[in-house]
């Protein structure tokens, strides 16, 4: 398998991820590396860099870093108050309540490697992605102002809650726990026992939602709506990798999974939600940047006409290949959001 560079910001999006990712491993000496490297060939030179760039994916995605939380909704002049959500599993999540005047409260999770405030991809080494900010503060203080009650909540491995699943991120197969231990928190804590919940999620946090809704769908029974910001499928992240790189995709998938399933215990299939949308029981919005260059659009119109329930609606972001496009749109175009919300 050969891993030729591509100029494309897709390639620089994915290099730099892996290089982000050793950057914030434990870095090792290199007298004997340098040493090995002079009794290498080309083609055991070659093969090793394959192996590490797959590798250090893999690890990325299994480990993300805990990036900096840069904001609070005290910034925003919001009350709100620290809670701690504990999951089925013993997972302790720590989330803001944001209070409003009104019995409606919108469970918000987030991707990954983000956390409850948002993700600083303006600050290095997460520039990656754009080297724009991604700042969920302005979204809640919309919704607050609009009369809604706002619970966010880190998922397990990211932000400040705690690690669980023996340290490994599920990109929504463990974190379903999550979702469902949010719903459950709403349901029997006095200040919002009797609040209308409606839902966001986004990426690993939709992939969780879709999960939990297919494990425990009278957990969602009463849920008013959700909106689902640009949900992950495993197989085509990868393709779109492998593709853009000038890869077999076959063969980089196989090699890639090789080394996953031993890291994780999880199969690339895990996290195909293609499959995954029967669970779908309530009104639903649907967020996508068209030209995304971790999916394709396709799945995308897939997912979404897989939707049973006739009250759904699709927004298309345009004019960008950024995905992280995707989270922050709502902070810039709140009215949307709210609009949906209010509609039902």
């Amino acid at each position: 398998m050969k891993l030729p560079l591509a100029n494309h910001n897709f390639y620089l999006f994915s290099l730099q991820i892996v290089l982000m990712a050793s950057l914030l491993s434990c870095q090792t000496g290199s007298q004997g590396s340098n040493q090995q490297a002079d009794m290498e060939t080309p083609q055991d030179s070659a093969a090793a860099q394959q192996v590490a760039f797959l590798t250090t994916l893999s690890n990325t995605l299994a480990t993300p870093p805990r990036t900096p939380m840069l904001h609070t909704p005290k910034e925003y002049g919001l009350d709100y108050e620290e809670v701690v959500i504990e999951a089925a599993d013993g997972v302790k999540l720590n989330a803001w309540f944001i209070p409003a005047e009104s019995k409606k409260l919108v469970i918000c999770n987030h991707f990954s490697p983000a956390n409850r405030a948002g993700f600083p991809g303006h600050q290095e080494p997460f520039t990656y992605a754009g080297g724009f900010e991604v700042n969920f503060l302005p979204k809640y203080k919309a919704l607050q102002e609009a009369g809604y009650n706002v619970l966010a909540y880190d998922m397990r491995c990211h932000g400040q809650s705690e690690t669980g699943s023996e340290g490994v991120s599920g990109v929504g197969y463990f974190e379903w726990q999550d979702v469902l231990a949010s719903l459950t928190y709403a349901q029997n804590w006095e200040e919002t026992a009797d609040m209308e919940v409606s839902l966001q999620s986004m990426c690993m946090g939709a992939n969780a939602t879709l999960l939990a809704m297919q494990k425990e769908p009278a957990a969602f029974k009463e849920v008013k709506s959700w909106i689902v910001i640009q949900p992950l499928n495993g197989k085509t992240y990868l393709e779109r990798v492998f593709e853009r790189m000038g890869v077999d995709q076959e063969q980089g998938i196989a090699a890639f999974g090789e080394i996953y399933t031993e890291m994780t215990g999880l199969k690339v299939d895990d996290h195909d939600m293609r499959g995954q949308m029967g669970g779908v029981q309530i009104p639903t919005l649907m967020v996508q940047v068209r030209n995304d260059m971790n999916s394709r659009a396709s799945d995308i119109q897939e997912m979404f006409d897989k939707i049973a329930v006739e009250d759904k609606d699709i927004i298309w972001i345009e004019d960008t290949e950024w995905r992280f496009k995707g989270y922050q749109y709502f902070s810039d175009h709140p009215e949307e959001m709210v609009a949906w919300y209010d509609k039902h």
